[in-house]
């Protein structure tokens, strides 16, 4: 059965944190993230760049796990970041 859009794009977004949050290859990162990103969150600083920064500052046991949910033409993607056991 071959992928439909939708599915290749939960794909996308699922691979880009991935990327980001658990492998922490930030050159890779880079083509996920637009170098003109905008960060909505008051507490993190702006851009990509900032993302970038967030990330890198995290405890390298930091895991992130994430579930796309899709509810019509709306889509969510919670993520759940906990620290690797005897990590404390």
């Amino acid at each position: 059965m071959p992928k439909t859009t939708h599915e290749q794009n939960k794909a996308l977004v699922l691979e880009a944190f991935d990327t980001l949050f658990n492998k922490r290859d930030y050159a890779a990162a880079e083509r996920f993230w637009s170098p003109k990103y905008i960060q909505h969150s008051a507490h993190i600083a702006p851009g990509r760049e900032g993302l970038f920064a967030l990330v890198r500052s995290a405890p390298d046991t930091l895991r992130c796990e994430n579930q796309l949910i899709v509810a019509g033409s709306r889509k969510n993607l919670p993520a759940t970041c906990r620290l690797a056991e005897g990590s404390a």
